[in-house]
């Protein structure tokens, strides 16, 4: 009885596990019969919005093709392949549609807002020997009912496309707020003349002045053949350069230089200036209002460098403005170790060339130290004693960075309140019912400051090293002054990532 129960159960655990099996193959049958029809319908589509560049070419040597990434890089890493979030989040992952064309695809997806741009980036730059001459970009979106609320309101791509005579070419690649979902476009760039290649390109997706959510899926950059083509098979890694080398190029931006004079105090020794901090800055002349109580509580020298744009302006009212921004230096009563440059160029002020200021004051500054802050930066009472009681503490080499915890008003402050003289006094203005300070843009970007730990820096006062690294940190700092230490991208001009950047290139440096 008990062999014949056994065997029973024997045949009904072999009865289960090919019907097992049998499902197990089925669902693979399914899978690949509808993976083939997606596959099929999706080449067909795609053929005809891209053919003159699959002309020759197999469907999966196109896929190997893509000079894209479909990879986002994680915030706390530096890497040269895949997409770049700026403060904006995007998301990204599998999504279906109920669409012939398109039954899953890996997507990127974003919240726009009306009033702000939400953009994600991505790099290419291409090998030299290759002399690329040509693409094709094609991308599918979707997007929740959209509600256009500002003139210029658009999403889709934009790729800067830099060539090897120097010129730069803007592709755009915009979508309709009524188009049908998941709709596929793609269009064309071509060299206009036959010496000329692209160098780079840089993938811009963006939505401006609409509100809703937005998905990208399918996002294809496909070199064009050329000789370089027939020689070889190749795929994206032949062509991507993957470690194009230093930012700096041949563009410089043409400005003209004067130094104001700066009164010597009596009884100042002019060679302590080496072991000093200078405060290094730089403002447009129309905020030199700022500076006297940014600079009220600063006992060092500046290096100030104050901006005039040219453009639309007589000369005659130049030098008007040089003898106003005289007048206003004379009445900070800086210190006799400072320097003041007057930059003026040809731009307009919207195109405030930032980082080629900031350069300026970093060269002309003559100290040990340097302290690297915006113009409406206000450091506390006793600021050089406490960070040289703090060298002689401890043991630093040229390459460490200081970070100065930065605090901003909740409301704008008037002339009676004073700044916080010790960080009791700080912590109290912080902590009180009604908070009159706060983190620095803690609430329009918690990000740029976050790593400070502003939590831990509350209960020690020791100085705490900041081991992990974000590429939306930017915090103000305190560096030896090296010539080693990179200086600012002077691509950069007016607010976004200026400084960003120049954190990022620290960090990399070690």
């Amino acid at each position: 009885m008990n062999c014949l129960h056994m065997l029973r159960k024997e045949k009904f655990h072999l009865i289960l596990l090919v019907l097992f099996l049998h499902s197990l193959v089925s669902i693979l049958i399914l899978h690949r019969y509808s993976a083939w029809n997606f596959s099929r319908s999706s080449r067909n589509e795609f053929t005809k919005q891209s053919s003159s560049v699959l002309k020759g070419f197999s469907w999966n040597h196109i896929s190997d093709l893509n000079l894209l990434s479909s990879e986002v890089i994680p915030q706390n890493k530096v890497d040269s392949t895949g997409w770049w979030m700026d403060h904006t989040r995007w998301e990204t992952g599998i999504k279906c549609f109920n669409q012939k064309q398109t039954l899953c695809s890996k997507v990127l997806s974003t919240s726009c807002k009306p009033d702000r741009i939400r953009a994600i980036y991505q790099h290419v730059a291409i090998k030299k020997e290759v002399k690329l001459q040509g693409f094709n970009f094609s991308l599918q979106a979707a997007s929740d009912p959209f509600d256009s609320q500002v003139s210029g309101a658009t999403f889709g791509a934009y790729i800067l496309v830099k060539l090897s005579s120097g010129r730069y070419n803007t592709v755009r690649l915009e979508f309709s707020t009524d188009m049908p979902p998941m709709t596929l476009k793609s269009t064309d760039f071509q060299t206009t003349k036959d010496d000329e290649s692209i160098i780079s390109m840089t993938v811009m997706l963006l939505c401006f002045g609409v509100s809703g959510n937005i998905v990208f899926a399918n996002v294809m950059l496909l070199p064009k053949p050329s000789a370089f083509f027939q020689e070889r098979k190749v795929t994206s890694v032949d062509l991507i350069d993957s470690c194009p080398g230093s930012h700096q190029t041949s563009y410089k931006f043409r400005v003209k230089k004067d130094h104001i004079v700066i009164p010597k105090k009596q009884g100042h020794n002019t060679n302590s200036k080496q072991k000093d901090v200078t405060l290094v800055t730089q403002i447009s002349m129309d905020r030199m209002g700022v500076l006297q109580r940014s600079l009220s509580s600063w006992e060092g020298p500046v290096s100030l460098v104050i901006y005039i744009p040219w453009k639309g302006q007589k000369e005659n009212n130049i030098e008007w403005q040089r003898l106003y921004i005289q007048k206003k230096v004379n009445e900070l009563s800086l210190h006799p170790g400072s320097s003041v440059t007057v930059v003026s160029s040809l731009a307009s002020l919207e195109d405030y060339p930032i980082n080629t200021l900031r350069n300026i004051a970093i060269k002309q500054a003559q100290s040990k130290y340097l302290l690297l802050t915006d113009a409406d930066f206000q450091t506390s009472p006793g600021f050089k004693e406490r960070f040289f009681a703090v060298l002689k503490q401890y043991s630093f080499n040229q390459k460490t960075a200081f970070i100065v915890p930065a605090f901003e008003y909740l409301e704008q402050p008037q002339k009676q309140d004073g700044i916080p003289e010790s960080k009791y006094e700080l912590l109290q203005l912080l902590h009180r019912e009604d908070a009159f300070i706060q983190p620095f843009r803690i609430s329009e970007s918690s990000e740029s400051h976050r790593l400070t730990d502003y939590w831990k820096w509350y209960r020690t006062d020791k100085p705490y090293k900041v081991h992990t690294f974000s590429d939306k940190f930017e915090p103000y700092i305190v560096l030896e002054k090296n010539d080693k230490h990179p200086l600012y991208d002077e691509r950069f001009f007016g607010y976004g990532m200026n400084k960003v950047t120049h954190i990022t290139e620290l960090y990399l440096k070690g």
